[in-house]
């Protein structure tokens, strides 16, 4: 009798449940609102072994229902990445978070979605679907990404839900929830907010921009020395939103360049050029950077308005902390040519800081820092003239 044994190698088995385990996870939840409703929906992410630096996909949608606006999640933050997207076409958005460096990205929400309901949305469930989802690790090799779709289910009447959420009221410099502070300029994602006007404790807050879903706002020095402010928006002098609201004595936060809270400050060098990686400062040059959420001034703001010729400084210190070492402050106060509100503080780069493209920058107004995740781009002297930064 003939006995035949056949050996299967067992790698290639092994190897697809390798590629299984390691490949990351984007998904989205699942939700139900009313319509003319604001909610928040986290985009996120889960590594599952797999090292991913880089990611981009896009968002397919019904646009007669809904709209987005979008802010950097914590994962990213974390990770030193920031957000870019585009409107492809009615209906569908592209993401893209990457950073000037090749760590991975950490588990948790990458981008928090404020999705606004129309008020015309039919009685249905709306399926919001991942699209051409591509990922590279730090040698820019391609990651498998899986995506798990979400979706909007729209039940009830108009009017039942909230157009204004407590955690869409964002510093418009960091795009993050938190206290407000006096003087603060913030940004309010919700719905239907265009055409509306925005209360604390009964103050008008004076208004810089408007769109269907986003209004930008300063908040009322009135607010000072209050534990909490009752925010208010109208429309035609009818209450839409209604909702309470910690104060702090300061809330700063850094502008970036490219305004998503994160990455490259928005930070002028010594020679009034902007401050980027292929144009770095100089260590011992002096630098402008441009934040809001100083809180109270000296003389005190009055209802956001600059009195006379002087220019207000914080009523709080103001310090600065670059690549976490300090650096000196020569001035601290309004921001000339700028819309009110707006801090200038000019400081000196320490001549001990490390040099490179994202060197992180941290300004802080009294007990409080800024957001973490913005940087400075900086170059050493060398015997005759400079080395760039690397």
């Amino acid at each position: 009798m003939l006995s035949v044994f056949i050996r299967v190698h067992p790698w290639p088995f092994i190897f697809c449940l390798a590629s299984i385990a390691n490949s990351a996870q984007l998904s989205l939840p699942t939700a139900t609102a009313p319509p003319a409703t604001s909610l928040l929906l986290p985009v996120s992410f889960t590594s599952q072994s797999a090292s991913v630096t880089g990611i981009q996909f896009d968002l397919q949608f019904d646009p007669s229902a809904l709209s987005f606006s979008a802010a950097v999640g914590d994962a990213a933050r974390i990770s030193g990445k920031t957000l870019y997207l585009w409107d492809l076409a009615p209906g569908q958005k592209r993401f893209l978070i990457v950073g000037f460096n090749r760590d991975p990205l950490v588990d948790g929400t990458l981008i928090n979605l404020f999705t606004s309901v129309s008020p015309n949305a039919a009685a249905t469930t709306y399926p919001l679907k991942f699209l051409n989802v591509v990922a590279t690790d730090s040698a820019a090799q391609a990651v498998t990404v899986k995506a798990a779709d979400g979706g909007l289910t729209v039940q009830g009447t108009a009017g039942s839900g909230s157009r204004l959420q407590p955690e869409s009221v964002l510093n418009a410099a960091s795009l993050l929830p938190g206290p407000v502070a006096p003087g603060e300029i913030l940004t309010l994602f919700g719905a239907g907010l265009q055409g509306t006007d925005v209360l604390f404790d009964g103050t008008p807050a004076p208004i810089l921009y408007t769109a269907p879903s986003q209004v930008n706002a300063i908040a009322p020095y009135g607010i000072y020395n209050k534990a909490t402010t009752q925010v208010q928006v109208t429309e035609r002098g009818q209450v839409i939103a209604n909702l309470q609201l910690s104060v702090a004595a300061s809330a700063p936060a850094l502008f970036t360049a490219d305004g998503s809270g994160v990455g490259p400050g928005a930070i002028l060098n010594h020679d009034y050029t902007v401050n980027s990686p292929s144009n770095p400062a100089e260590r011992g040059a002096t630098i402008m950077l441009f934040a809001t959420g100083a809180g109270q001034t000296d003389p005190p703001g009055v209802d956001w308005q600059i009195a006379g010729n002087t220019l207000p400084k914080p009523l709080l210190p103001v310090s600065v902390r670059i690549g976490g070492m300090r650096a000196r402050v020569s001035y601290a106060g309004a921001a000339p040519g700028l819309v009110a509100c707006t801090l200038q503080v000019d400081c000196k780069v320490p001549m001990e800081s490390p040099v490179g493209y994202a060197i992180p920058i941290v300004l802080s107004v009294g007990q409080t820092s800024s957001q973490s995740g913005v940087t400075l781009a900086i170059q050493g002297p060398g015997p005759r003239g400079t080395h760039r930064a690397r």
